[in-house]
Protein backbone atom coordinates (compact mmCIF):
# COMPACT_ATOMS: atom_id res chain seq x y z
CA UNK A 1 0.00 0.00 0.00
CA UNK A 2 1.30 3.56 -1.18
CA UNK A 3 1.89 6.08 1.46
CA UNK A 4 1.57 9.94 0.74
CA UNK A 5 2.45 12.98 2.69
CA UNK A 6 0.59 16.76 1.94
CA UNK A 7 1.94 19.84 3.11
CA UNK A 8 -0.70 22.85 3.73
CA UNK A 9 -0.05 26.38 3.72
CA UNK A 10 -3.47 28.15 4.61
CA UNK A 11 -3.27 31.56 4.32
CA UNK A 12 -5.66 34.88 4.43
CA UNK A 13 -5.70 34.84 0.81
CA UNK A 14 -4.83 31.16 -0.62
CA UNK A 15 -4.04 27.87 0.08
CA UNK A 16 -1.35 26.10 -1.62
CA UNK A 17 -0.77 22.21 -1.44
CA UNK A 18 2.31 19.88 -1.82
CA UNK A 19 1.84 16.23 -2.56
CA UNK A 20 4.85 13.98 -2.11
CA UNK A 21 5.03 10.02 -2.61
CA UNK A 22 6.52 8.51 0.52
CA UNK A 23 9.95 8.80 -0.61
CA UNK A 24 9.92 12.39 -0.87
CA UNK A 25 9.01 12.75 -4.82
CA UNK A 26 7.02 15.65 -5.67
CA UNK A 27 3.68 14.01 -7.34
CA UNK A 28 2.21 17.89 -7.49
CA UNK A 29 1.24 21.40 -6.02
CA UNK A 30 -2.56 23.08 -6.29
CA UNK A 31 -3.28 26.42 -4.64
CA UNK A 32 -6.99 27.14 -3.63
CA UNK A 33 -8.75 30.41 -1.55
CA UNK A 34 -8.33 31.57 1.78
CA UNK A 35 -7.71 28.92 4.78
CA UNK A 36 -7.37 31.25 8.00
CA UNK A 37 -8.66 29.16 10.30
CA UNK A 38 -9.63 32.09 12.94
CA UNK A 39 -11.78 33.59 10.08
CA UNK A 40 -13.51 30.62 8.94
CA UNK A 41 -12.94 27.33 9.55
CA UNK A 42 -15.61 26.14 7.58
CA UNK A 43 -14.09 28.04 4.57
CA UNK A 44 -10.36 26.88 5.83
CA UNK A 45 -11.53 22.98 5.07
CA UNK A 46 -13.29 23.65 2.13
CA UNK A 47 -9.88 25.21 0.68
CA UNK A 48 -8.31 22.43 1.85
CA UNK A 49 -10.32 19.59 0.36
CA UNK A 50 -10.40 22.13 -2.98
CA UNK A 51 -6.49 22.12 -3.05
CA UNK A 52 -6.23 18.68 -2.24
CA UNK A 53 -8.64 17.24 -4.78
CA UNK A 54 -6.58 19.41 -7.36
CA UNK A 55 -3.38 18.14 -6.36
CA UNK A 56 -4.83 14.56 -6.82
CA UNK A 57 -6.09 15.05 -9.71
CA UNK A 58 -2.67 16.63 -11.45
CA UNK A 59 -0.78 13.87 -10.35
CA UNK A 60 -3.16 10.95 -11.26
CA UNK A 61 -4.43 9.74 -8.22
CA UNK A 62 -7.66 8.37 -7.21
CA UNK A 63 -9.33 10.41 -3.87
CA UNK A 64 -9.82 7.38 -2.33
CA UNK A 65 -5.78 7.74 -1.87
CA UNK A 66 -6.72 9.91 0.65
CA UNK A 67 -7.22 7.48 3.28
CA UNK A 68 -3.09 6.80 2.95
CA UNK A 69 -2.57 10.44 3.14
CA UNK A 70 -0.65 12.07 5.80
CA UNK A 71 -1.52 15.68 6.25
CA UNK A 72 -0.20 18.53 8.29
CA UNK A 73 -1.15 21.77 7.84
CA UNK A 74 0.54 25.43 9.04
CA UNK A 75 -3.24 27.91 8.61
CA UNK A 76 -3.00 31.69 9.66
CA UNK A 77 -5.19 32.04 12.67
CA UNK A 78 -4.64 28.54 14.03
CA UNK A 79 -2.57 30.64 17.21
CA UNK A 80 -5.74 31.88 18.34
CA UNK A 81 -7.00 28.41 20.81
CA UNK A 82 -10.50 28.44 19.75
CA UNK A 83 -10.12 28.54 16.08
CA UNK A 84 -7.23 26.15 16.55
CA UNK A 85 -9.10 23.41 18.89
CA UNK A 86 -12.51 23.94 16.28
CA UNK A 87 -10.14 22.51 13.29
CA UNK A 88 -8.99 19.76 14.92
CA UNK A 89 -12.39 18.37 15.71
CA UNK A 90 -12.78 18.00 11.50
CA UNK A 91 -13.85 14.81 10.29
CA UNK A 92 -11.45 14.78 7.75
CA UNK A 93 -10.75 12.13 5.32
CA UNK A 94 -7.05 11.49 5.77
CA UNK A 95 -4.88 8.45 7.53
CA UNK A 96 -3.99 11.81 10.12
CA UNK A 97 -4.11 15.23 9.95
CA UNK A 98 -1.80 17.37 12.38
CA UNK A 99 -2.54 21.14 12.60
CA UNK A 100 -0.47 23.85 13.83
CA UNK A 101 0.33 27.71 12.84
CA UNK A 102 1.58 28.63 9.42
CA UNK A 103 4.31 30.59 11.12
CA UNK A 104 5.40 27.17 12.51
CA UNK A 105 5.84 25.49 9.42
CA UNK A 106 7.43 28.61 7.59
CA UNK A 107 10.42 28.52 10.24
CA UNK A 108 10.47 24.72 9.38
CA UNK A 109 10.97 25.35 6.07
CA UNK A 110 13.39 28.10 6.16
CA UNK A 111 15.89 26.93 8.87
CA UNK A 112 15.00 23.09 8.74
CA UNK A 113 16.22 22.12 12.32
CA UNK A 114 18.73 25.14 12.28
CA UNK A 115 18.08 28.29 14.57
CA UNK A 116 16.97 30.88 12.42
CA UNK A 117 13.52 33.31 12.26
CA UNK A 118 10.76 34.15 9.55
CA UNK A 119 8.88 37.00 9.46
CA UNK A 120 5.76 36.26 6.99
CA UNK A 121 4.62 39.48 5.39
CA UNK A 122 1.49 37.91 3.03
CA UNK A 123 -2.19 39.24 4.12
CA UNK A 124 -1.72 39.42 7.18
CA UNK A 125 1.68 39.23 9.86
CA UNK A 126 3.38 37.28 11.90
CA UNK A 127 6.81 36.60 13.04
CA UNK A 128 8.65 33.41 14.83
CA UNK A 129 12.12 31.75 15.71
CA UNK A 130 13.03 28.69 16.44
CA UNK A 131 15.85 28.38 18.83
CA UNK A 132 17.64 25.49 20.17
CA UNK A 133 14.70 23.19 19.44
CA UNK A 134 12.44 25.42 21.08
CA UNK A 135 9.51 27.54 18.76
CA UNK A 136 8.51 31.38 19.95
CA UNK A 137 5.94 33.02 17.97
CA UNK A 138 5.12 36.57 17.79
CA UNK A 139 2.50 38.72 16.32
CA UNK A 140 -0.40 37.52 14.00
CA UNK A 141 -3.47 39.07 15.79
CA UNK A 142 -4.76 40.20 12.98
CA UNK A 143 -5.65 42.94 10.79
CA UNK A 144 -7.57 45.07 14.19
CA UNK A 145 -4.82 44.73 16.22
CA UNK A 146 -1.68 44.24 15.05
CA UNK A 147 -0.44 43.19 11.69
CA UNK A 148 1.73 46.36 10.57
CA UNK A 149 3.59 45.96 7.04
CA UNK A 150 1.22 43.44 5.81
CA UNK A 151 -0.62 43.30 2.57
CA UNK A 152 -3.80 43.56 4.51
CA UNK A 153 -2.41 46.72 6.27
CA UNK A 154 -1.05 48.59 3.70
CA UNK A 155 -4.53 48.46 1.34
CA UNK A 156 -6.08 49.75 4.65
CA UNK A 157 -3.82 52.39 4.70
CA UNK A 158 -4.52 53.49 0.53
CA UNK A 159 -8.34 53.00 1.82
CA UNK A 160 -8.49 54.97 4.56
CA UNK A 161 -6.57 57.76 2.63
CA UNK A 162 -9.15 57.39 -0.15
CA UNK A 163 -12.12 58.39 1.85
CA UNK A 164 -9.83 61.51 3.69
CA UNK A 165 -9.72 62.87 -0.36
CA UNK A 166 -12.77 61.95 -1.01
CA UNK A 167 -14.33 64.40 1.90
CA UNK A 168 -11.96 66.76 0.77
CA UNK A 169 -9.86 67.00 3.67
CA UNK A 170 -6.78 65.48 2.15
CA UNK A 171 -4.58 66.37 -1.13
CA UNK A 172 -5.33 63.27 -3.92
CA UNK A 173 -2.69 61.02 -5.63
CA UNK A 174 -1.75 59.15 -8.53
CA UNK A 175 -1.34 56.07 -6.09
CA UNK A 176 -5.44 56.93 -4.72
CA UNK A 177 -6.84 58.56 -8.46
CA UNK A 178 -5.65 54.78 -9.53
CA UNK A 179 -7.19 52.82 -6.18
CA UNK A 180 -10.84 54.67 -6.84
CA UNK A 181 -10.41 53.94 -10.36
CA UNK A 182 -10.37 50.10 -9.73
CA UNK A 183 -13.13 49.99 -7.66
CA UNK A 184 -14.99 52.45 -9.81
CA UNK A 185 -15.83 55.12 -6.85
CA UNK A 186 -15.83 59.25 -6.87
CA UNK A 187 -17.76 59.39 -3.55
CA UNK A 188 -17.27 58.29 0.30
CA UNK A 189 -20.29 56.75 0.50
CA UNK A 190 -20.11 54.64 -2.45
CA UNK A 191 -16.74 53.75 -1.28
CA UNK A 192 -18.18 52.57 1.83
CA UNK A 193 -20.56 50.58 0.08
CA UNK A 194 -17.84 48.76 -1.77
CA UNK A 195 -15.47 48.16 1.28
CA UNK A 196 -17.98 47.49 4.53
CA UNK A 197 -18.09 44.25 4.71
CA UNK A 198 -13.96 44.33 3.17
CA UNK A 199 -12.26 41.36 4.54
CA UNK A 200 -8.06 41.73 5.04
CA UNK A 201 -7.58 39.08 1.84
CA UNK A 202 -9.81 41.92 -0.02
CA UNK A 203 -7.70 44.93 1.28
CA UNK A 204 -4.34 43.24 1.03
CA UNK A 205 -5.09 43.06 -3.05
CA UNK A 206 -4.61 47.03 -2.90
CA UNK A 207 -0.96 46.64 -1.82
CA UNK A 208 0.85 46.53 -5.11
CA UNK A 209 -0.37 49.89 -5.73
CA UNK A 210 1.90 51.43 -2.63
CA UNK A 211 4.91 49.93 -4.59
CA UNK A 212 3.97 51.07 -8.31
CA UNK A 213 3.41 53.98 -6.98
CA UNK A 214 6.58 54.22 -4.48
CA UNK A 215 7.23 57.45 -5.79
CA UNK A 216 3.75 58.78 -3.97
CA UNK A 217 4.75 60.45 -0.86
CA UNK A 218 2.03 59.04 0.49
CA UNK A 219 2.98 55.49 -0.52
CA UNK A 220 6.77 56.48 0.78
CA UNK A 221 5.96 56.92 3.51
CA UNK A 222 3.53 53.38 4.10
CA UNK A 223 6.81 51.94 3.20
CA UNK A 224 9.08 53.53 5.82
CA UNK A 225 6.46 52.46 8.45
CA UNK A 226 6.58 49.19 7.10
CA UNK A 227 9.88 49.21 7.48
CA UNK A 228 10.30 50.66 10.65
CA UNK A 229 7.93 48.10 11.66
CA UNK A 230 9.72 44.72 10.03
CA UNK A 231 13.19 46.62 11.58
CA UNK A 232 11.57 46.58 15.07
CA UNK A 233 10.95 42.42 14.93
CA UNK A 234 14.57 42.29 13.18
CA UNK A 235 16.92 43.73 16.16
CA UNK A 236 14.49 41.84 18.66
CA UNK A 237 15.75 38.59 16.71
CA UNK A 238 19.18 39.81 16.57
CA UNK A 239 18.57 40.62 20.86
CA UNK A 240 17.92 36.94 21.25
CA UNK A 241 21.15 35.75 19.85
CA UNK A 242 19.47 34.84 15.80
CA UNK A 243 21.04 35.60 13.18
CA UNK A 244 19.32 34.64 10.20
CA UNK A 245 15.97 35.77 9.03
CA UNK A 246 14.07 34.89 5.88
CA UNK A 247 11.60 36.89 4.76
CA UNK A 248 8.08 35.35 3.35
CA UNK A 249 4.84 35.89 1.98
CA UNK A 250 3.75 38.24 -0.68
CA UNK A 251 4.91 41.46 0.32
CA UNK A 252 8.36 40.09 1.05
CA UNK A 253 10.05 40.94 -1.99
CA UNK A 254 8.65 43.94 -2.72
CA UNK A 255 9.81 45.28 -0.10
CA UNK A 256 12.99 44.02 0.74
CA UNK A 257 14.72 46.50 -1.61
CA UNK A 258 13.45 49.34 0.95
CA UNK A 259 14.53 47.87 3.66
CA UNK A 260 17.75 49.38 5.76
CA UNK A 261 21.18 48.08 4.93
CA UNK A 262 21.89 47.09 8.48
CA UNK A 263 18.13 44.92 8.73
CA UNK A 264 19.17 43.83 5.57
CA UNK A 265 22.33 42.20 6.58
CA UNK A 266 20.47 39.50 8.46
CA UNK A 267 18.32 37.93 6.19
CA UNK A 268 18.64 34.78 4.14
CA UNK A 269 16.69 32.49 1.51
CA UNK A 270 14.94 30.15 3.05
CA UNK A 271 16.08 26.75 2.60
CA UNK A 272 12.90 24.98 1.39
CA UNK A 273 9.17 26.32 1.58
CA UNK A 274 6.54 26.41 3.93
CA UNK A 275 4.37 23.49 2.50
CA UNK A 276 7.83 21.55 2.57
CA UNK A 277 8.38 22.33 6.07
CA UNK A 278 4.55 21.23 6.72
CA UNK A 279 5.88 18.02 4.85
CA UNK A 280 8.38 17.58 6.78
CA UNK A 281 6.09 17.84 10.25
CA UNK A 282 4.02 15.22 8.61
CA UNK A 283 6.61 13.09 8.28
CA UNK A 284 7.80 13.78 12.25
CA UNK A 285 3.90 12.78 13.28
CA UNK A 286 4.15 9.41 12.02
Amino acid sequence: MATYFLGIDGGGSKCKVRLENENGSLLSEAISGSANVATSCQQSQESILHATEHAFHEAGLALSELKNTYVHAGLAGANIDSAYQAMTKWQHPFAKFTLSTDMLIACKGAHQHHDGAVIILGTGFCAGYQQQNQFSELGGYGLLLSDGASGGWLGLQLCRKAFAVLDGVAQSSAAINTLLTQLNCDSSQALSQRLISARPAELAKFAPLVFSHSDDAFCQQLINEACAYITRYITYFEKQGIKKVSLMGGIASAITPYLPDASKAHLTPALASAEQGAILMAREAI
